[in-house]
């Protein structure tokens, strides 16, 4: 008998360098982005640029503030 103990299960990181934050996971990216524009609103910072690595994306904002949002497996 065949078992797959291979899942597709993802989860999704968020990490800032620049302010004091605890990473946090999510089930899915959406959460991740809306809980990293949640903080962006907080602090009333901005997006500058996007680095997009195909799972893995870094957001960086005008002062310096990073947000990495990276996938994992469960």
């Amino acid at each position: 008998m065949f078992v797959n103990y291979w899942t597709n299960s993802h989860s999704y990181s968020l990490a800032v360098t620049g302010l004091k934050m605890k990473n946090k996971v999510f089930s899915t990216r959406e959460e991740a982005n809306q809980m990293m524009y949640k903080i962006m609103a907080k602090y009333h910072l901005t997006l500058q640029k996007v680095f997009d690595d195909n799972h893995d994306k870094t957001y960086v904002c005008d002062n310096g503030v990073r947000f990495y949002i990276q996938r994992t497996f469960e």
